[in-house]
């Protein structure tokens, strides 16, 4: 493993931040607004780590399995424009929210800022 960009480096606290954000997003919801809630958790811990949504990807539909795709190998620039695309989405169409919790898309992003900060594997290692 390459040694991570001390630029990009976490602290503990927002380590734990990613990790119980994307915890919580991986057991099931007891609700569509506690899942909705989780989104505003998301993009929060996403802000706080320097993944602040930018400008988002233009897709008219978004594939959970893309941006899990798309964020293995993503660097911190494409990590804030594809939080923007998720973002766009939930506020354009509530229900493409479910679909792309499920198919692992905000965990993959948060995953891939954890081992940009040096805190976990990446993906393709």
């Amino acid at each position: 493993m390459a040694a991570p960009d001390p630029a990009l480096a976490l602290g503990p606290v927002e380590t734990e931040m990613l990790r119980d954000v994307r915890s919580r997003l991986n057991r099931q919801a007891v609700s569509d607004k506690a899942l909705f809630a989780l989104g505003s958790a998301f993009v929060t811990a996403c802000t706080r780590t320097d993944m602040a949504p930018t400008t988002e990807i233009p897709a008219k539909t978004l594939s959970g399995a893309l941006v899990v795709k798309v964020a293995a190998t993503a660097d911190l620039a494409t990590l804030s424009r594809l939080v923007a695309t998720l973002v766009a989405h939930r506020a354009l169409d509530a229900k493409c929210w479910p679909g792309l919790v499920a198919a692992g898309a905000p965990q993959a992003i948060l995953g891939r800022r954890l081992a940009l900060g040096g805190r976990e594997q990446p993906v393709e290692a």
